[in-house]
């Protein structure tokens, strides 16, 4: 057993020792832009890094340790023989892959993926930039890291595999119980989410992040993405698509509605709160039927409110994505998780940033879920709290994270003189299976389960908000509440109904001197540029959010099936497999403006392939 043992480490050793010096290189490489790195971001490239290498380590080992296990059949020779061959055959494709990855980072900025090899079938246009010492350079970098991991592999793995043949049968189980356990760090742990980019992101620079992905863990994972990078939504020719998506966007009136009173010599503090899974059916001032968030509807009636806001999809990274980048949701993925795309985004902290704001993101849970580690660091949040840094006694309180009350008491306690300041509260108590510290309202439905966990984030909400009132900070705050996306709770509604992703859109606080309801049909990408027109800074230029006083109005929602399009005329649902349109409200045949709606969501799904 303990020569078996011998032989899986030291071959676990082999791959990770492999990955740190393709880390060394890679930095060394790219020594303009690591040279300005300090001794904590270049260490934390390799200690964050580690879980990353280790999962795809792990997939490497499941192999080598069934075979270990099978190894009393084998004669040492032909043991041997295996081994060899499968690690060879990895390190030659593992080290052509590296290639690739170090040289193509400074002309792409980003680590080698599958779309490397699009250009395959134009060899000539391929080679077109390389310079002849280029190649040179590159084939002896190949077979350098080839032949010295050769060498290292033979001197330190391949004698204790021969040596290893012919173990007992009974050693089988141990060994197939090994290679099983490797699951654990193959998803990156037993916490609530696998492994992704965000887990071992851990920089608001890009290029230190970059630095820390294993490039082959990246490679498969953009292999698995490559089925859904067609875009889906090809009604048109793009050249049509465009002309009728401009042609309308071109005939956009803006209008000088301003709802916020700002003193430009005292900067208002800004609060942004994102309740999860919070629908407008749970909000009787809001038009919902069911008045179990009374705090909320309090809330309402003394606010300036949107009653026909929507959500852009019904995921938490889709919501975010369109909230804090301005960015929808699409059909079968989500901006997020792609962090060289959402690189280009300006975000809603990117203009509190530029605008002197200090700024904050706190969350109860595991941050590096949906990628959401990443995101915020890319927008520059200096200081972000998640559900690691309250105790383990409050993590373990429910399945998801730390309860609301709990985040709420966190963000109170911490509001200081750093202003003005731009913090955004991220809540998870309303998430499935819906396991909170109190009980409201009473039953074990799926239904009444939700409906009691979104009663206990009111009234740990309303808590908040009366305890923030007796602070001095409260006069000069701005506080918006809204949703990351809704919910099917309480029914009946389905997934494709608009009722189901119309969501709060509440601003209140100090600053806010009026009380109004506001019909204006938008979507959660339209809350940037609505803020940024009531602060008086300029926009970027952005395709898909708008003021929220401007016409045309309207929204869209996407479900894996399809997507909605709501306007003041109608509400409307395109069924994708189909191709039929579901009216809910409106005229029966909602054209020309469906033409427009079918060219706004081609454009999106060209723009998101083409970042």
């Amino acid at each position: 057993m303990k020569k078996l043992l011998i032989v899986f480490f030291t071959l676990f050793l082999f791959w990770l020792t492999y990955f740190w010096v393709a880390k060394v290189v890679f930095l060394l490489y790219n020594f303009t832009a690591s040279s300005s790195l300090s001794f904590a971001e270049l260490a934390g490239i390799f200690i964050h890094g580690f879980r990353m290498d280790l999962s795809l380590v792990s997939y490497l080992m499941v192999l080598p340790g069934v075979l270990l296990g099978f190894s009393f059949l084998f004669n040492p020779i032909i043991l041997e023989r295996v081994f060899k061959i499968y690690t060879l055959l990895l390190l030659l494709v593992i080290t052509f892959l590296n290639l690739l990855d170090i040289g193509l980072y400074p002309h792409w900025g980003t680590r080698v993926g599958i779309s490397a090899f699009d250009y395959i079938g134009d060899p000539k246009e391929m080679m077109a930039n390389v310079i002849w010492w280029q190649i040179l350079l590159a084939l002896l970098f190949f077979f350098s890291f080839f032949l010295l991991f050769t060498w290292v592999y033979h001197r330190f793995v391949s004698n204790g595999i021969k040596k290893s043949a012919g173990q007992k049968w009974y050693l089988l189980p141990a060994l197939l119980l090994i290679s099983a356990s490797l699951f654990i760090p193959i998803r990156g742990g037993l916490g609530t989410s696998p492994i992704n980019l965000s887990t071992v992101s851990f920089s608001h620079k890009l290029y230190v992040n970059q630095a820390s992905y294993n490039f082959m863990w990246y490679f498969f994972q953009t292999v698995e993405r490559k089925k859904n990078f067609e875009n889906p939504c090809l009604y048109n020719d793009n050249e049509k698509a465009r002309s009728v998506f401009h042609e309308t966007e071109n005939l956009r009136e803006t209008a000088d509605s301003l709802f916020l009173d700002i003193d430009s010599a005292q900067a208002p503090n800004v609060l942004l709160i994102i309740l999860e899974s919070f629908s407008n059916k749970i909000i009787p001032a809001l038009g919902g039927k069911y008045a179990v968030c009374p705090n909320l509807d309090s809330i309402c009636k003394n606010a300036v409110v949107f009653p026909s806001f929507y959500a852009s999809g019904n995921r938490s990274d889709r919501g975010l994505s369109a909230l804090l980048g301005s960015y929808p949701s699409l059909l079968t993925q989500s901006i997020i998780n792609f962090p060289e795309k959402s690189d280009k985004l300006t975000m809603m902290s990117d203009y509190f940033n530029k605008n002197g704001y200090s700024s904050s993101f706190y969350y109860g849970g595991d941050i590096n879920f949906y990628n959401l580690k990443s995101f915020v660091l890319q927008g520059g949040f200096k200081n972000i709290t998640d559900g690691y840094d309250f105790p383990e006694n409050l993590r373990e309180m429910s399945n998801w994270g730390v309860p609301d009350g709990f985040l709420f008491d966190r963000v109170l306690n911490e509001f200081d003189n750093r202003q003005p300041f731009f913090k955004v509260v991220y809540t998870l108590s309303s998430h499935p299976p819906y396991d909170v510290p109190a009980t409201i309202i009473k039953g074990q439905t799926n239904e009444a389960k939700y409906l009691n966990s979104v009663a206990y984030t009111d009234s740990c909400l309303g808590s908040f908000i009366n305890s923030f009132k007796k602070t001095e900070y409260w006069e000069n705050t701005l506080v918006i509440i809204t949703a990351d996306h809704g919910a099917l709770e309480p029914g009946p509604t389905e997934i494709i109904e608009p009722e189901t992703y119309r969501i709060p859109l509440i601003f209140t606080g100090g600053v806010v001197k009026s009380v109004a309801v506001y019909d204006e049909v938008g979507g959660q990408p339209d809350l940037i540029p609505t803020l940024v027109k009531q602060f008086g800074w300029e926009p970027d230029s952005t395709l898909f959010g708008h003021d929220l006083f401007s016409n045309p109005q309207y929204a869209f929602y996407m479900s894996n099936s399809g997507w909605g399009y709501i306007t003041p005329e109608g509400r409307y649902f395109y069924d994708q497999p189909t191709s039929k349109i579901i009216t809910f409200e409106g005229v029966e045949t909602p054209n020309p403006g469906f033409d427009f709606a079918k060219a706004y969501l081609q454009i999106l799904h060209e723009d998101f392939l083409k970042k």
